[in-house]
């Protein structure tokens, strides 16, 4: 189980995020949606463990991201937004060296399966430099599943994708949920049409946690983004 208590997180002046509360279990696929500036990163960050909140507490199977560092992160794959991809390196040798990091004991097995999953079998004994954007966060994913994570997060992991590498992104989320629990951050609303679960966040708040169903039915024609708007104009 995944537990977030009253996470708030300022900088400064500013407010980023305030009292964000609820928990995700095993077998759900979550989507986190918000307009950009919502707080989506920010809280993506805090529960990695990247940012320490200015107050509450995040648990990993048990174990404060803060207080359990090592232990809580051991659960965790985390793929940002922005690409932490290293051009120069070959898509093997990249992944052999995360699984390092990691501490994989049976890397080649590991790197395997990971690559079947992400259909980057083929570009392995590739530069990344050379890759297309599709097959860079291919890559990137597969470097955050090489532990066999239980808790998979994901920042905006379709954006500036074509529509059937965004197919292939979403079939492996739905997937890789059945058995872990799966965050992924979005503000395209497309995205959520698998997700079991829907956490809104705007202006930092956080304005609905409820299921895919439920969300729709706020809007009486059922369009997603007449529901997004209803939902921003109102908490709770």
């Amino acid at each position: 189980m995944i537990e977030i208590k009253g996470i708030a997180k300022n900088f400064g002046a500013k407010i980023a995020l305030q009292n964000i509360t609820f928990t995700l279990k095993e077998g759900e696929l979550a989507a986190l949606i918000g307009e950009n500036g919502a707080g989506k990163s920010t809280l993506m960050r805090i529960m990695c463990g990247y940012l320490p909140p200015s107050s509450g507490e995040v648990k990993i199977y048990g174990h404060d991201v803060e207080k359990k560092r090592l232990f809580a992160l051991q659960n965790i794959g985390y793929v940002p937004e922005i690409s932490t991809l290293y051009g120069e390196m070959k898509v093997y040798d990249f992944l052999v060296w995360i699984a390092n990091m990691w501490g994989v004991e049976q890397i080649d097995d590991a790197i395997i399966r990971a690559s079947k999953q992400m259909k980057i079998l083929e570009v392995l004994n590739e530069k990344i430099e050379n890759l297309s954007k599709g097959f860079k966060k291919r890559v990137e994913i597969a470097s955050a599943i090489l532990h066999s994570p239980r808790f998979l997060i994901l920042d905006e992991p379709t954006d500036g994708l074509d529509p059937n590498q965004k197919h292939d992104i979403r079939d492996f989320m739905k997937q890789y949920a059945k058995k872990h629990i799966v965050l992924v951050s979005t503000h395209v609303l497309e995205d959520v049409g698998d997700a079991n679960r829907i956490i809104m966040l705007s202006k930092g708040n956080l304005i609905k946690d409820t299921n895919l169903a439920d969300f729709k039915k706020i809007s009486r024609h059922k369009d997603l983004g007449e529901a997004f708007r209803i939902l921003s104009q109102q908490k709770g």
